[in-house]
């Protein structure tokens, strides 16, 4: 009735003549129902609990199964489990590949990088002691840098006092009124109102500190260059400011020539200020000049900076420091990474073996093995109840039933491949 392999000896304490009883690593198949196999069981047994608890340990692991047992579906569960076996062992193939890369590669080239870095500081401080290091600084460059930039600056200052006497203090009105051919003629035509910012006059003094004031806007993202803490922030806003009052001097410069050209009847009448090109000269000649002069000014600064070769030597040093740190953090994570990985890795070879287990066994559904159980339970129970010479034994079988009587899952039903040949 069954094809039992690899046969092996245990001896069961039966209360039958039987002594012992074969065990085979198989599957075994009742071709009658478990209920009938179950009471015919416990006749042979004499109702003995050891071998009834027995009988539900194996049939709770899937090793007897009665004729409703289906080999079809065996066969799925196991395709199902083996491929999730295969995708497992890739996925831990692919980890491991990954750790090996992590080991012989990232983290040896980082600390490289952090070993390069030291020796540069030690290089550095060596020529900082014997004052071997070469000065980089270039006179004429520093020159132009200055001269430049002082030209460009004074050239700033005039144009804002140009600007803030144009916005402010001109009056187109008296000026047409007065009749003056040069006067209107040199405001149709220009944008900017030298003769304006040298007549003397006492609004002169504001024109001036006002183009103090924005010259002064314009050294602030140099103040702030030296501030670490939100550093592009701040000097990003401070740049926005900047254009925006030149935006403000742009328009009301430009509007008030559109002004005066309506009053002279010969205005263009499709003007919109943000398509004139008298809008775009003054931002050019204003915003634009002050981003050359920034950079002029930073340059000729970092010129100078270069006669102290200790200061930039410290300089790189911190520099290397700087590296070296964001390296030493960067191996933390690598190191982290790889542990993880680790972990991972072993914690997919315990759910291999798992499932391999589970492979083994071959488990049907946990319903299936549970309504064999019961079965079994009511045929034992049957012979208990109509051999009165052994209603002692109901309540330890109720007892012995209950404790296996729980849910079934993968890893209750994974226990050793042998099961009793059934009689």
């Amino acid at each position: 009735m069954y094809q039992p392999l690899q046969p092996t000896t245990n001896n069961l304490n039966n209360e039958t003549a039987e002594a012992d009883e074969k065990i085979f690593t198989t599957r075994s198949v009742s071709r009658i129902s478990l209920k009938d196999w179950g009471f015919t069981e416990a006749g042979v047994n004499r109702g003995n609990t050891t071998a009834f608890e027995n009988k539900l340990r194996l049939i709770k692991a899937g090793h007897i199964v009665d004729n409703t047992y289906d080999a079809e579906e065996e066969n799925k569960r196991k395709n199902q489990l083996e491929a999730q076996v295969l995708e497992k062992e890739q996925a831990n193939i692919t980890e491991e590949a990954n750790q090996l890369h992590l080991k012989n590669v990232k983290l040896p080239d980082v600390e490289r990088q952090i070993k390069t870095e030291e020796t540069n500081i030690i290089k550095k401080q060596k020529e900082i002691a014997e004052g071997t290091i070469k000065s980089k600084y270039s006179s004429a460059r520093f020159l132009a840098y200055t001269i430049l930039a002082s030209l460009i600056a004074v050239f700033l200052v005039l144009f804002y006092a140009s600007a803030i006497n144009a916005s402010f203090f001109r009056n187109i009105q008296q000026m047409v009124a007065s009749n003056s051919a040069d006067d209107v003629a040199l405001m149709l035509n220009s944008i900017f109102d030298a003769k304006g910012i040298f007549t003397p006059n006492i609004h002169l003094i504001f024109v001036y500190f006002g183009a103090a004031v924005f010259f002064g806007f314009g050294l602030l993202p140099h103040i702030f260059n030296d501030d670490e803490k939100l550093k592009w922030l701040k000097i990003t806003a401070a740049v926005i400011v900047c254009l925006l009052i030149d935006c403000l001097l742009a328009y009301k410069i430009d509007s008030s020539i559109h002004e005066l050209k309506l009053m002279m009847g010969v205005a263009d009448t499709s003007w919109v200020w943000y398509k004139s090109v008298n809008f775009y000269m003054v931002l050019s000649f204003g915003f634009g000049t002050y981003i050359l002069c920034g950079f002029l000014y930073e340059a000729a600064i970092k010129e100078h900076e270069k006669k102290n070769v200790n200061a930039i030597a410290e300089i790189d040093i911190k520099g290397y420091k700087n590296t070296i740190e964001a390296l030493q953090k960067e191996v933390i994570e690598l190191k982290k990474e790889l542990s993880n990985s680790i972990a991972k890795v072993a914690a997919t070879k315990l759910e291999i073996e798992k499932l391999k287990k589970e492979i083994e066994v071959a488990l049907l559904k946990p319903e299936t093995l549970q309504r064999n159980m019961e079965n079994f339970y009511s045929g034992w129970l049957k012979y208990l109840t109509q051999t009165p010479d052994h209603a002692d034994k109901i309540q330890d079988c109720e007892n012995i039933y209950r404790t296996f009587n729980t849910p079934i899952d993968a890893s209750i039903a994974a226990m050793p491949t042998t099961t009793n040949l059934l009689n």
